[in-house]
């Protein structure tokens, strides 16, 4: 007879890389999305013939288990044209930008590339450039270890106010999606441990030269059908039995068998995940649930400018001045993926607002006039503006702050194995702690259907 696959619910990054990983050890898998497209919350979206991404996904060179999946499914050398890869780097939108921070970070081994940046940065004193680097020495020392009750802004503490303002703070948001004074220092020490300490390349910033479920969720199902599995979309699944000799799948009303089931939805999804049954059944199911319900939740709203004149940007993401926009990006690769009956446009900026602030109470429409306003305040002489869409993800990601709770393990009951960037301990809510979290899902199964 042949095996039931496992039932993977939920077709976002951490669903397809648990996919993907388990089709690697021959295990027939089956993926349901209820979405129309795969990908979660970094998926494409289109707008007026223009396929957008429904949020603006920046990874670092440190983000290995991402990269090694996408080289996987894509392979070589398709794999690396899926990003457009740059030294880190904090460029101000226009070269009249007051009170702005310039610094590059070159391409050598650890902490080396933060120092020559940091020596040949820009806008900082040499005694501000100074103080930054014996902060990061102690830091280094220590481990990157960090309490666990630590705010990122607890941590800034001892630089020159403006070192925090202008270069931790806005990459605490850029990373964490939470604001300095309630984010978890641990986790922003972990994530600058892997781009500072690392590689020589692991603080270069990889931005999306494709549309993001392009990148790795649709070329993932490709693979793993390719293996014998299948992704279907449109299509919400739901566990109502779960035993270590299989799982009962509710799919849109039918019953659907399978050997196990990886849970890959959002924390505020999961209790629909399960049928009444399944939750009376086992205990720790509702109990890890409602554990989870503690968790906050913060925005990401992506302001898309288009231009019917195209004007000449420093760098392919350069810095504003939070007023509200904070990092603008430029995506020439969207205009070239246009489709029919799409705008004329010779430019498009796609500008990301991380984290809540007074910007969440305007409308779309609003939000896209001020941030044409913040743009034109900074840099008087851009073209009109031809387009505009904005998007914004009210829960974007959880709110990476102290002591936040966390799942204590991929297994939730036998048979049921959890994947999702909040189940990851070290990373925020990233792609990177998605794909992290699927892989290690995946492991749990393999782990348990391994001879004792």
């Amino acid at each position: 007879m042949t095996e039931p696959p496992v039932a993977i619910v939920g077709g976002g990054w951490a669903g397809c890389a648990a996919a993907v990983t388990l089709a690697d050890a021959g295990v027939p898998v089956t993926v349901y999305e209820a979405a129309t497209i795969p990908g979660g919350r970094a998926r494409r979206v289109e707008r007026a013939g223009l396929p957008l991404d429904n949020g603006q996904h920046v990874l670092l060179g440190a983000y290995a288990a991402t990269l090694a999946l996408v080289a996987r499914v894509h392979g070589e050398p398709a794999a690396r044209r899926q990003f457009v890869r740059r030294p880190l780097a904090v460029v101000p939108f226009a070269a009249g930008q007051t009170d702005a921070l310039r610094l590059v970070v070159p391409r050598v081994p650890g902490r080396l590339g933060l120092v020559l940046g940091l020596l040949g940065a820009r806008g900082l004193s040499l005694a501000e450039r100074i103080a930054n680097l014996r902060w990061f020495r102690a830091l280094e020392r220590a481990g990157f270890r960090r309490p666990p009750s630590e705010t990122v802004a607890r941590m800034l503490s001892p630089l020159p106010p403006r070192v925090a303002r202008l270069l931790w703070e806005p990459l605490c948001i850029a990373a964490l999606n939470t604001p300095a004074a309630s984010a978890s220092a641990r986790v922003f020490a972990n994530v600058l441990r892997e781009a500072f300490a690392g590689a020589r390349d692991a603080s270069d910033f990889l931005l999306p030269a494709n549309d993001l479920a392009a990148i790795f969720p649709e070329a993932a199902a490709r693979y793993v059908e390719g293996r014998g599995g299948s992704l279907h979309t449109g299509e919400r699944a739901q566990v109502v039995a779960a035993a270590r000799s299989g799982v009962t799948i509710a799919v849109d009303g039918r019953a659907a068998t399978a050997s196990a089931a990886i849970v890959a939805v959002g924390p505020h999804q999961l209790r629909h995940a399960f049928a009444p049954e399944a939750l009376a059944a086992h205990p720790p199911l509702p109990a890890a649930i409602d554990a989870l319900a503690a968790l906050a939740y913060e925005p990401i709203a992506t302001v898309w400018l288009g231009f019917a004149h195209a004007f000449r940007l420093p760098a392919p993401m350069t810095r504003l001045d939070d007023a509200p926009g904070q990092w603008a990006f430029d995506r020439p690769d969207i205009l070239a993926r246009a489709g029919p009956g799409s705008p004329r446009l010779a430019q498009l900026l796609a500008v990301v607002i991380s984290a809540s602030g007074p910007h969440t109470a305007l409308s779309g429409d609003a939000l896209a006039h001020a941030v044409d306003a913040q743009l034109r305040r900074i840099e008087p002489r851009l073209p009109p503006c031809a387009w505009s869409q904005a998007i914004v993800e009210k829960r974007a990601t959880y709110a990476c702050t102290r002591n936040r709770p966390r799942p204590a393990g991929p297994r939730l009951a036998p048979g049921v194995y959890l994947a999702g960037d909040y189940a990851d301990a070290e990373y925020p809510a990233t792609l990177e702690a998605a794909v992290r979290s699927g892989i290690a899902a995946a492991g749990a199964v393999l782990a348990d259907r391994a001879p004792h």
